[in-house]
């Protein structure tokens, strides 16, 4: 009887292995598979770029499921809402996808200031699995500012000297004491001011890194800032409603057809109405209209406008 009872024992406890052993196979190979997951640019979802770009790069990393591969990738732009243009198909068999695509923009795309550029990204596994991510791009290429006062070297009533693109055209004092001082700012400073009555300079711009003689103009300022930028200067030909009139596109048409050879570090002499282009040394270029002059050095005002590539 003992015997009988051990036996019984047994083939129970092997049946319950084999039942448990079964339900979890069948589980494993019944198993729902996940889509693929995409990251497009790092998974920061959306960028800015100008439109004088040559190319913007879609970075796109893309992850099977557990035992599932990657059968296709299927890529689409989208300009402000218009047509849905297709830019790359292309198949795999892998589990893992690292795509890189250098969507070419200068002279091939029609865009503008304002425009969105919407990247979709689908993607297709094995098992038709299919998961879709959207990037999108705005397109800011100029910056246009209000117009900028810039007193003269004397002028206590209007005390800004300097100012830069960045900070939405921030301009800066002069001096050790008080707010906005140059000296703390002299990496966003790109154009500095200065009216000399002496020979033939008057009101001037020039750039940070002017080489002043010793003790004339602003010298001594100058030789406190940790950063002196570069800024040369060449005076165009465009009136002042041909600079209020320019768009994206022929703002830098206007740009490419000058010729920097003869460019300048100081621009004297200037008068209203006059509108200069600049090149930085970072490359970044634009167009300053002159608005008023100072008539001295005392209680004159400098007043220009600039449209800056960003």
């Amino acid at each position: 009887m003992k015997k009988l009872m051990k036996s019984i024992f047994v083939l129970s406890a092997l049946s319950v292995g084999f039942l448990s052993s079964c339900t979890k196979d069948e589980t494993d190979s019944t198993k729902e598979s996940l889509a693929p997951s995409v990251v497009i640019n790092g998974g920061i979802g959306k960028t800015t770029i100008s439109a004088n770009t040559d190319s913007f790069l879609l970075d796109i990393q893309v992850t099977a499921d557990t035992d599932r591969k990657i059968k296709s990738v299927y890529i689409t732009r989208a300009i402000s809402g218009g047509a849905t243009d297709p830019i790359v198909n292309k198949t795999y068999n892998d589990a893992a996808v690292i795509l890189k695509h250098y969507d070419l923009v200068k002279g091939v795309l029609t865009i503008d200031d304002g425009d969105k550029m919407t990247y979709s990204v689908k993607v297709t596994d094995d098992k038709d699995k299919v998961t879709t991510a959207t990037f999108e791009v705005t397109i800011n290429s100029v910056s246009v500012s209000e117009q900028i006062l810039l007193g003269a070297p004397s002028n206590t009533t209007n005390e800004y000297r300097f100012f830069g693109v960045a900070n939405s055209f921030a301009r800066y004092r002069a001096g050790a004491t008080g707010t906005e001082l140059a000296r703390s700012n002299s990496d966003k400073i790109d154009f500095l001011y200065f009216y000399n009555s002496a020979g033939s300079v008057g009101n001037a711009l020039y750039s940070p890194n002017y080489n002043f003689s010793a003790g004339t103009g602003w010298a001594t300022e100058v030789s406190s800032w940790t950063t002196k930028k570069e800024t040369v200067y060449l005076l165009t030909d465009l009136s002042l409603s041909a600079f209020d009139g320019l768009t994206t596109k022929t703002f830098f048409d206007e740009l490419d057809a000058l010729t920097w050879t003869s460019a300048i570090d100081r621009m004297p002499n200037l008068e209203a109405s006059q509108v200069l282009a600049y090149k930085r040394g970072d490359g970044k270029r634009g167009f300053i209209l002159v608005a008023a002059t100072a008539a001295n050095a005392t209680t004159g005002v400098l007043t220009v406008k600039v449209k800056a590539e960003l």
